[in-house]
């Protein structure tokens, strides 16, 4: 008499394998772009900050820069370069805006690139 065959159970090798593979790949990207991440936490932090700045409106352009720029560096922010931070002053409005790109080396040619771009309106009391 014959008999049924068995029920297959669990994953082969080659299963394993790719489960494997694909938790490796998303581990690395991770630890890749999280850093990123921080990064521009900290950018978002300092622009937010400039909100409680008292009298922001009434300081010139390069008193603002030279302001974003120490806030950057205290918060480790090493990598930002002026021609990223854009201040504009029109009337009684202040426009503070910091727009980066930032690629970091994956595998060989291959890279991660983020876009990030900041922005906070002031208007002078």
């Amino acid at each position: 008499m014959l008999h049924g065959l068995k029920k297959q159970q669990g994953m082969t090798g080659l299963g394993w394998l790719t489960i494997l593979f694909l938790i490796g790949f998303f581990a690395f990207l991770g630890v890749k772009i999280i850093p990123i991440y921080l990064e521009n936490y900290q950018v978002k932090s300092v622009v937010k900050s400039l909100k409680q700045e008292p009298m922001i409106t009434k300081k010139t352009v390069g008193e603002i820069r030279k302001l974003i720029k120490k806030r950057l560096k205290i918060n480790s922010v090493y990598d930002l370069k002026k021609e990223n931070i854009k201040i504009k002053k029109s009337g009684g409005l202040l426009t503070v805006e910091i727009a980066y790109e930032v690629r970091k080396p994956m595998l060989s040619n291959i890279f991660v690139v983020v876009s990030f771009s900041d922005k906070v309106e002031l208007v002078s009391n």
